[in-house]
């Protein structure tokens, strides 16, 4: 009798490992369930990321092939056995490799955009890395990363992820406010210079000179907070702000984003367009031409980059919460090749986040499910 109770519990046991280790795969990182085995497709393809929730190490990376509309979540784990970490903040795409930046976790992964296989990590000790947030290929055997706090721009070689050193921004004065933040983002080239927008409590584009590695000028805006910047065909720098937020003060804020067009030869602000009060995720992406522009702001708005002024409607509506309240949207990306939109909303931040993939007219094509937190597109 003890005999068949102590299998009766071996049984029990295996079978809850065996449980929590598919829920493992088949949880937040996986929501459809599927089965657990990557399917590798060395064509085209959309790399999603899934920012997770802070301080969960609930990151994940999702995959969907637009030919077949399957969808392949947490990717990343199920390749390598191991999670990606905490926040995912962003996905570089650079021949062979994608670069992902996870923010609190002070990592940055390169991975085989084919297999998923890990090729390399670049980890903030022994570095001024704190919590990285973009990457930008400058050649070969240079990349630039950005950060929330570290007064630098952080140098490594895309090829072996070998630290390289870093850029001082001490000069730079982005901590104005006190409040410790240094924050900055995205970055685009044009030349030999990388344009550098600074987030938090900012309203700075700082201007790094790629053949010497220092600090070149800088740009002001008359909003605070840049957030995004795209580069168009004809060399004109493009940037949204988000107006900033109170922060026990309100000398630096006037929660109105605006949207600027900037000569990169000249530095000269060009256009200055107030927005609608922020109510979302400000974002802009580019097609693949770089002849249009794709904004949010509360909706998805496309404007071509001859046009002098946001248009009037969105070509994408936000969707509406059974209170008849606009989802937040949280990303948008453009194929390239065919201008398909990929829009990201996180729901309530909590629950796995919705991808819309609608056509050059705005026509909605295909709807899935990926991870939490959905914010940053990559297209193969």
């Amino acid at each position: 009798m003890k005999k068949m109770k102590l299998l009766l519990v071996s049984l029990l046991l295996a079978w809850g490992f065996t449980a929590c280790n598919k829920e493992d795969v088949n949880g937040p990182d996986n929501p459809g369930g599927k089965d657990p085995e990557v399917i590798v497709t060395p064509g085209e393809g959309v790399f999603i990321l899934n920012e997770g929730n802070m301080n969960a190490g609930n990151a994940s990376l999702s995959y969907y092939n637009p030919k077949t509309k399957e969808v392949q979540n947490g990717v990343f784990l199920r390749v390598n056995d191991r999670k990606l970490g905490d926040v995912g903040q962003s996905l570089t795409l650079h021949e062979n490799t994608i670069f992902i930046a996870v923010e609190n976790s002070g990592i940055i992964w390169g991975i085989d955009k084919d297999n998923f296989k890990v090729k390399g990590q670049l980890e903030a000790n022994g570095t001024n890395i704190i919590n990285p947030r973009y990457v930008h290929v400058v050649n070969a055997e240079k990349a630039y990363v950005t950060d929330l706090y570290s007064p630098n721009i952080n140098i490594f070689n895309p090829k072996d992820l070998k630290y390289k050193g870093s850029i001082s921004l001490e000069s730079a004065n982005l901590n104005e406010q006190n409040f410790g933040y240094y924050s900055t983002e995205e970055m685009v080239q044009y030349g030999d210079y990388v344009y550098v927008v600074c987030w938090s409590y900012s309203r700075k584009i700082l201007v790094i000179d790629t053949k010497t590695d220092k600090l070149a000028g800088e740009i002001v805006l008359t909003s605070w907070q840049p957030k995004s910047i795209r580069v168009d065909k004809n060399g004109k720098l493009w940037v949204i702000t988000d107006g900033g937020y109170s922060y026990g003060s309100t000398s630096f804020s006037d929660n109105v984003p605006h949207l600027y067009r900037i000569d990169a030869a000249t530095r000269k602000i060009e256009l200055d367009q107030a927005l609608d009060t922020d109510k979302a995720n400000v974002q802009i992406e580019m097609n693949g031409a770089k002849d249009k522009l794709y904004i949010i702001n509360n909706d998805i708005y496309c404007m071509a980059i001859t046009d002098a002024h946001l248009p009037v409607r969105p070509i994408i509506e936000a969707r509406t919460d059974s209170k008849g309240e606009k989802n937040k949207l949280y990303a948008v990306g453009v194929d390239p090749k065919n201008g398909d939109i990929y829009v990201a909303d996180a729901v309530d931040y909590q629950q796995s986040g919705m991808i819309y993939r609608y056509d050059v007219k705005g026509e909605l094509i295909d709807a899935f499910r990926v991870g939490i937190n959905p914010n940053h597109f990559c297209f193969k």
